[in-house]
């Protein structure tokens, strides 16, 4: 219509949902328009790993409740116009500015066409009457907007912005009741609302100082108000709230800090303080100090001890008592040996007396004690005698015992070893290393301590004197299990690494247990990034697909099932880990023949960086939209009748452009196979890009589709040799035009082949 929708900007960017036209188009802040809002949710305490979504979550919440309203002002660029902050027991949003009322807005309805609201003299006829009733206004008051269609009558409206105190009066309770949470609970009713804990009360203030408003809601029969409170230890009196600058005084105040990277800073100033001159330093634990800072309002550290005679333990079990049973931090010397001291971080004041750091130092004791004792009980069987009792610990009641599975993975590993012609003694070690690498499950260390599983193994394998080698691979063969960990740093971990995920995949892809959308309770796409990974960083040139099929046997599973999800995970590895396009690492996995190919991972790998090299240039583009121009002919426009597989017979070829073509083929044909033998493929991908001209020309003046059946089939045979030899590396009639501009991608992976 000739009336444009008016757009409004959106901080981030996003498209706001339009009205036809606007009164005022402009939501940049004026002096005097503007309120701040203030909301904080008061609760029982959120667990710490739920904490940082829940945060993010009610402030999306919020932006999108204003951004629909056309309330949020832009405030410019790099300007974040809703803060969020947390504590255990408290989600706050704080926008330092809102529009106080809506802009007005222009509605404009649609009515009849022009030329049948009008008769031959310009008088209105009964549709134009009838929709200016209709619309409560006179003939007089319609006007004239242009379609695509043509002229139609309408009628403009204004309808007048509310204010932005009743936007918020009616939406902010869905917005919090909106929050999602892995688990949530009602305590209600169970028709009521649900939350991660108790709501205890709600803070919502419109304003700043004496003129602020509460913004009157209820949520869990809980209303909301204008107060707040301080930490449990420093009273549990409520305070009165009049604006963000009051808040934020009040809470630290009352010793709470709010904001969680001041609470950070808070951790890091006092782990400095207490460890000056005393030579010892904090083991880095990125997951641990996160856990502090969402679990306290007012964190406070304080150093311990313990007796030195634990450091004979482990490190590795020290560490683990300290850090996930315990949550303390481990320190360690200059020289990287870990010292018999740690520290701990409290949710109050301080411990001017001691009493809590003594409490804290018994139960360390006693966490130790156990561990000590369960490291010299274990060592009274040794690993190699365990293997019995394995046969008693179910892996899956489909899947049989943990004795079964080591079984599996022994004959997948074999497989593994033989592909890669592994010399005697690295085969002996493997297959060691497979035997004993699930016996740590039936030691008590690993029973108490269970996220130890392996790491117990490779300690204990060392401990009774199994080779080097054999405890290493047993020690990391869970590696990786997550984007930061690295693969297994040893070949024979490796291969048992990569053995033991594929042997899990295929069995529990077998045994019907399901993974669909976000879901994935049992670890399939990790353990399927982990074999991408692991294949990838020790250049394994391995026909993964084959080893699947033998697998598969083992357990009985649908090899395509398992063949097409380690297809995913490498697509997921080349778009989300190696920054490549989708279509780049689309056109290499997909590739015609690939569902039944070898999986070599490293070879798809080096093609995919191939395209992404020569991607952006012009003739590469080109060729990329000749291919999907011949994919479309073959298989769209042609049918049997046409055409069928075969020879081409060049005494049927037209001289001139078609025979240009052909010979250009051939000799392109030739000399791009023989460089991707040689894994050259940039370079055979730069060659094959040189018929483009050749392509071009044929396109503009050959018609393919002729009538003559003979020369027709002749031509679809040399269009079927062009697409044979454009999928050959990569099917390049998957590359999108519109990405063939991107920005070269790192071209090689960290460290393929480098081992």
């Amino acid at each position: 219509m000739s009336a444009t929708p008016l757009n409004l900007p959106s901080p981030r960017g996003r498209p706001r949902r339009a009205a036809v036209a606007h009164g005022n188009g402009d939501l940049s802040p004026k002096p005097g328009t503007t309120l701040p809002l203030l909301v904080e949710v008061g609760c029982e305490e959120i667990p710490a790993r739920f904490l940082a979504e829940a945060q993010r979550h009610l402030a999306e919440g919020v932006r999108a409740l204003l951004e629909e309203a056309r309330v949020l002002p832009d405030l410019g660029p790099g300007t974040e116009p809703v803060l969020s902050y947390s504590t255990p027991r408290r989600l706050v949003v704080y926008v330092p500015h809102t529009l106080k009322k809506q802009p007005d807005q222009v509605d404009e309805i649609p009515g009849p066409p022009v030329k049948v609201a009008f008769d031959a003299d310009g008088n209105p006829t009964r549709a134009a009457e009838s929709f200016a009733q209709k619309s409560g206004v006179g003939v007089e008051s319609l006007i004239r907007v242009t379609t695509p269609k043509g002229q139609y009558l309408a009628v403009r409206r204004k309808l007048e912005g509310r204010p932005t105190y009743d936007v918020l009066r009616d939406s902010l309770a869905g917005v919090i009741a909106g929050i999602a949470f892995p688990k949530s609970m009602y305590w209600t009713a169970k028709s009521g609302p649900r939350f991660i804990r108790p709501i205890r009360w709600v803070l919502a203030l419109y304003g700043e100082g004496r003129r602020a408003r509460i913004v009157p809601f209820e949520i869990a029969r809980v209303a909301a108000g204008c107060w707040t409170y301080r930490h449990r230890r420093a009273g549990s009196h409520r305070m009165r709230i009049r604006g963000f600058a009051d808040y934020a005084e009040k809470l630290r105040e009352g010793m709470v800090e709010f904001d969680p990277e001041r609470r950070r800073e808070m951790v890091c100033t006092d782990l400095k303080a207490l460890l000056q001159d005393t030579g010892l330093s904090v083991v880095k634990d990125k997951a641990l100090e996160d856990w502090v800072v969402a679990s306290t309002e007012w964190p406070r550290a304080i150093l311990g001890s313990f007796e030195k005679r634990f450091l004979k333990l482990p490190r590795e079990i020290l560490v683990t008592v300290m850090r996930d049973h315990q949550k303390y931090f481990a320190l360690e010397g200059a020289d990287g040996h870990l010292e018999s001291r740690f520290v701990t971080v409290l949710n109050v004041e301080g411990d001017a007396r001691g009493v809590i750091r003594a409490g804290h130092e018994r139960v360390l004791t006693a966490r130790f004690t156990d561990a000590e004792f369960f490291w010299n009980a274990d060592q009274k069987v040794p690993l190699r005698d365990r293997l019995p009792r394995l046969e008693k610990v179910t892996y899956h009641d489909k899947l049989g015992s943990y004795a079964d599975k080591v079984r599996r993975t022994r004959a997948v590993a074999e497989d593994i070893c033989d592909r890669l012609d592994a010399s005697a003694a690295d085969r002996e070690h493997v297959l060691r290393a497979v035997e004993l690498s699930k016996c740590d499950l039936t030691t008590q260390m690993v029973q108490e301590f269970t996220e130890l599983q392996g790491v117990v193994g490779g300690l204990y394998a060392r401990a009774q004197g199994e080779p080097e080698e054999v405890a290493k691979a047993i020690y990391e063969h869970y590696r990786p299990q997550g984007i930061e960990d690295a693969p297994p740093g040893s070949r024979t971990g490796a291969i048992l690494s990569i053995a033991d995920k594929l042997d899990s995949v295929a069995g529990g892809i077998g045994a019907g247990l399901e993974f669909t959308g976000s879901s994935d309770p049992f670890g399939f796409r990790r353990l399927g990034n982990g074999i991408v990974r692991t294949v990838l960083e020790w250049g394994f040139r391995i026909p993964l697909g084959e080893v699947v099929d033998a697998a598969c046997q083992l357990g009985n599973t649908e090899r395509a099932a398992v063949r097409g999800f380690l297809r995913e995970r490498l697509r997921y590895h080349l778009e989300s880990v190696s920054g490549l396009p989708y279509d780049v690492g689309r056109s290499v996995v997909d590739a015609p023949g690939e569902e039944k190919g070898p999986i070599d991972l490293v070879d798809l790998f080096n093609r995919a960086t191939a395209v992404q090299s020569i991607r952006s240039s012009e003739d590469f583009g080109a060729l990329c939209a000749a291919a999907k121009r011949i994919r479309n002919i073959l298989t769209k426009s042609a049918t049997s009748n046409d055409w069928s597989p075969g020879d081409i017979d060049r005494a049927r070829l037209e001289p001139g452009l078609e025979v240009e073509l052909y010979e250009a083929y051939r000799s392109v044909a030739e000399e791009a196979d023989r460089l991707a033998t040689t894994g050259r493929y940039g370079d055979a991908l730069r060659i094959i890009s040189t018929l483009r001209p050749a392509v071009d020309r044929f396109f503009d003046k050959v018609l393919v589709m002729v009538e003559n059946k003979d020369v027709r089939q002749n031509r679809l045979r040399l269009l079927d040799g062009l697409n044979q030899l454009f999928s050959g590396i990569a099917d390049l009639s998957q590359i999108e035009s519109n990405t063939l501009s991107r920005v070269d991608a790192p071209t090689s992976h960290p460290a393929a082949g480098n081992r």
